[in-house]
């Protein structure tokens, strides 16, 4: 598969998209981390999930959960037979349900 040439304005514009996208992720992280949004309304908000959500690591979004850390998320991820390193977006079914259940999502 060859991939076309960007050009220089495409190029930006795509960083610059990029930029905001993680900037967006570390917002949320952080909202989570202080109490200040919860995983529910997260997943229930479907415009915000489809943009900034869908493609972040799990192992992310669990340890920015407020009590958990990276070693505590990384034994609930053990438990629930998740991957560390896969996406929330890319979730299989059963692992989607268990995810949805221990953090009461439904």
């Amino acid at each position: 598969m060859v991939l076309k040439k960007l050009s220089d304005k495409d190029r930006k514009k795509g960083l610059e998209r990029a930029r905001q996208v993680r900037k967006k992720r570390a917002e949320i992280k952080g909202l989570l981390k202080k109490g200040k949004l919860d995983i529910k309304l997260l997943f229930k908000d479907g415009k915000l999930f489809k943009k900034y959500v869908i493609n972040m690591k799990v192992i992310n979004l669990v340890s920015a959960l407020p009590g958990n850390g990276r070693v505590n998320a990384l034994k609930i991820l053990k438990d629930l037979k998740i991957s560390p390193s896969k996406k929330v977006g890319g979730l299989g079914k059963n692992q989607k349900k268990s995810f949805y259940k221990f953090f009461n999502i439904a």
